[in-house]
C-alpha cells in the first residue's frame, strides 16, 4: 500500500471512531436513569468502575464525604458556578449533570447534606470506564467547597 491509501484509511477509520463515540454521547444525553434517594441514601454504584459515591464501602467506588457547614443552597450555586447544571432540588438533596465539552457524555452528580457531612455521588451513564473522571470531579468539588 502507498502513502497515500493509508493515510486514507486511517482518516476514515479516524472519522468511523469520533463517530461511534459522538454518537455514545448523543446516547447518554438521552438515557433515562433511575436516581434519587433509597432509604435516605444515594444509590450505591454498580459493578462498572465509572461511578463513585460516599457511601459505597467498596474501596473501587468509594470516596470520602465532604465534611462542610456550607447550606445547600450555596453548595448548590457553587457546582453551577464550576460547570453543572442543577436537575432538581430539595431541602437536603440535590441532583446536577455534567456534559463533557466534545462529545456530549453525560455523567449525573448527587448530593445529600446531613448535618455537616455531604454525601456524594458522580457516575457515567455510558461506557465501562470512565478513566477516573467522577472521582476527580469529586476532589475537584471537594476542593471548591474547601475555599
Amino acid at each position: 500500500m502507498n502513502g497515500k491509501k493509508i493515510m486514507t484509511t486511517l482518516g476514515i477509520l479516524l472519522l468511523v471512531g469520533l463517530g461511534y463515540f459522538k454518537g455514545m454521547g448523543i446516547y447518554s444525553s438521552s438515557k433515562v436513569v433511575d436516581l434519587g434517594l433509597k432509604d435516605n441514601k444515594l444509590q450505591l454504584c454498580g459493578e462498572k468502575p465509572n461511578c463513585v459515591n460516599s457511601f459505597n464501602t467498596n474501596i473501587k467506588h468509594q470516596v470520602e464525604p465532604i465534611k462542610t457547614s456550607i447550606n445547600i443552597e450555596i453548595i448548590v450555586e457553587r457546582f453551577k458556578a464550576n460547570g453543572l447544571e442543577l436537575i432538581s432540588q430539595n431541602d437536603n438533596y440535590a441532583r446536577f449533570i455534567y456534559s463533557s465539552k466534545i462529545m456530549g457524555y453525560v455523567d449525573d452528580i448527587e448530593i445529600l447534606k446531613d448535618g455537616e457531612i455531604l454525601h456524594i455521588r458522580s457516575a457515567s451513564r455510558v461506557g465501562y470506564s470512565d478513566m477516573g473522571a467522577n472521582r476527580k470531579r469529586v476532589e475537584s468539588l471537594r476542593l471548591i467547597l474547601s475555599k
